[in-house]
């Protein structure tokens, strides 16, 4: 079968096409970075999409090579925004790329499912925010998930446009901006296409269909943001005056690294109890709870669990049937250390009883096998341990690696300190009339986790006041990725209809109440504390009762479309293939 190669005017005529859709996703990703953090610039998010709306309904077929140009746009915007993570470690430049040109998949498969529904003559304010918010869920699933920058993230500081997100979380803020975006493009093509010379083609009936499209594109996109706007300002002024437990964050900017002695352990865990005894004395209330940042509390000895069925590990250089009594006594002297501060923090103010301390600690438990946990531990002022929680969540390649351990022979080949074990579901800390409901880490950066957590107390019908959560974002210094966190956690307390407060080592330590709001925020790199007394709010949110089921059936017809142009694909290769063996065949 002879196949004529393509002319160099055709070749240089797709070579320059692909050149102006890179540019024109460029446009895009460009507005996307200047919404988010670390410039913020929120109007942009209004517009951001119109490049790529203006790429998607274009006549002229798209090649690979286009949609190769299109992911590149994408993962350079991926790697700006997400170039925090690199201070971590230095292997991490490996993983940030990758990350990148994962994530970068996403705007392509945008186009290319808005492009396929437009061919079905589906006007495209119609599946546009459908497909976009489809994705966003996507993301939010596939490979353990990660909520950081979804586009209703750029609108964490304007208050009454969120608040929609206690009824579909994130995605229903996104929604929103996609059909504003979508109802510019309509405007602006129908001014371009005013000052056109008219196609001799082109009927009058053609004209009058677009203009009605337009229109009701703007009417959508009207409707949704007068509703959000609405919706959100009765929300923002339904009263809430019933205070709570008072809480001292303490952050402090440590140094980490990833693998830290013992010495060095114990250093931090004296700089954040001299920090808390010095907080505790300006404090003009009594504090009621301590909490300090991930790991921060674990001074070189974590918090130790023997089950009946204990057995000592391989490590363990006593004899087995001492194991026991070996964790008995370190239990001892943890609690005997947390007694001492404990002691200490009620000494300095004269109005200051002994304060629960709820602190992020390492947790091993010994059953048959030895299992690690990245988790909080809660002590009570007697000095005993009154519950402890494991994040659920774990970072991969942080935390653990993915199907190693499960190889065998190949376990010994994982460093120390990605051997850690998810926790099992929700817990709450009891501090006298309040509530708390744990959070360690990123699993405020992955909105599910959260949501999960509190429809699942929800569903056992047991109180949950307040979500704290402990973070150690030391890890990536003073770059954006701290804002991003935290525009989650504000997410996160909408979605939640509960405050959110944050202790983290270098930041962002931050009281944010059921509303988004920031009440009070540290700025990164100092060492101090927040005082909170967050409000009660006894509102269950629509988002946790039903979770983010609308966004994954939006995922499912993403799926669904998809399915449709790889069917498509796969019979014009059969096709092709056909052809071919008729050609051979005849010769």
């Amino acid at each position: 079968m002879n196949v004529k190669p393509p002319e160099p005017a055709d070749r240089r005529l797709a070579s320059k096409l692909t050149r102006y859709r890179f540019l024109f996703a460029g446009a895009s990703v460009l507005m996307l970075w200047l919404a988010q953090p670390p410039l913020s610039f929120w109007p942009f998010t209004w517009i951001c999409l119109v490049p790529v709306l203006g790429l998607i309904s274009e006549k002229p077929a798209f090649t690979r090579r286009d949609y190769a140009a299109i992911w590149l746009a994408s993962s350079l915007y991926w790697l700006v925004s997400l170039q925090g993570i690199r201070h971590a470690h230095p292997a991490m430049y490996v993983c940030l790329a990758a990350l990148a040109g994962y994530l970068g998949i996403y705007l392509p498969l945008f186009v290319l499912l808005c492009r396929r529904c437009m061919r079905w003559n589906i006007p495209l304010f119609v599946p546009a925010a459908a497909l976009w918010v489809g994705l966003e869920c996507a993301r939010n699933y596939m490979l353990t998930g990660i909520s950081a920058v979804m586009l209703g993230h750029s609108l964490a500081d304007v208050s009454a446009m969120i608040q929609i997100a206690d009824l579909f979380g994130t995605y229903g803020v996104s929604f929103v901006i996609v059909t504003v975006n979508v109802a510019v493009f309509a405007v602006l093509t129908q001014i371009v296409a005013r000052k056109r010379r008219p196609d001799p083609a082109y009927r009058p009936t053609h004209h009058i269909e677009a203009l009605r499209w337009s229109i009701t594109a703007c009417v959508v996109a009207a409707v949704c943001v007068g509703a959000s706007f609405f919706y959100g300002q009765a929300r923002l002024n339904e009263p809430i005056t019933e205070t709570m437990a008072a809480f001292a964050l303490v952050q402090r900017n440590e140094q980490v690294e990833y693998q830290q002695d013992v010495e060095r352990e114990l250093h931090i865990f004296q700089n954040y109890a001299t920090q808390s005894i010095e907080e505790i004395e300006r404090s003009e209330v009594p504090i009621d709870v301590v909490v300090w940042p991930e790991s921060m509390f674990t001074g070189g000895l974590p918090w130790m669990i023997a089950d009946p069925d204990a057995v000592a590990p391989e490590q363990y250089e006593g004899p087995p049937e001492s194991f026991v009594s070996m964790v008995q006594q370190n239990q001892r002297y943890y609690l005997g250390r947390a007694d001492e501060l404990i002691r200490t923090l009620a000494y300095p103010n004269p109005g200051q009883r002994k304060p629960h301390l709820v602190v992020g600690c390492g947790v091993v438990r010994y059953g048959m096998l030895p299992h690690a946990y990245s988790g909080m531990v809660h002590v009570s002022p007697e000095a005993k341990v009154a519950g402890w929680y494991g994040k659920n969540h774990l970072v991969m390649f942080g935390e653990y690696v993915p199907l190693l351990p499960r190889i065998p022979g190949l376990r010994e080949l994982i460093p120390a300190g990605l051997g850690v074990t998810p926790g099992e579901g929700a817990t709450v800390f009891e501090v006298n009339d309040t509530a708390i409901v744990p959070s360690v880490c990123i699993e405020t950066a992955v909105e599910r986790v959260m949501v999960n957590h509190l429809s699942e107390l929800h569903s056992n019908q047991t109180r949950a006041d307040v979500i704290v959560t402990v973070t150690n974002d030391g890890w990536f210094d003073d770059s954006s990725i701290l804002d991003h966190h935290r525009r989650c956690a504000q997410l996160v307390a909408v979605g939640t209809r509960r405050p959110v407060l944050s202790s983290a080592n270098n930041g962002p330590t931050v009281w944010i109440d059921s509303c988004g709001r920031l009440v009070e925020s540290l700025p990164v790199g100092t060492d101090g504390a927040i005082i909170a007394t967050p409000l009660r709010d006894s509102r269950t949110s629509f988002y946790v009762r039903i979770g983010d089921l609308p966004a994954k059936l939006l995922a499912v017809a993403c799926l669904v479309v998809l399915t449709s142009i790889a069917a498509e694909a796969n019979s014009k290769r059969r096709s092709r293939r056909g052809e071919a063996d008729d050609v051979v065949a005849a010769e």
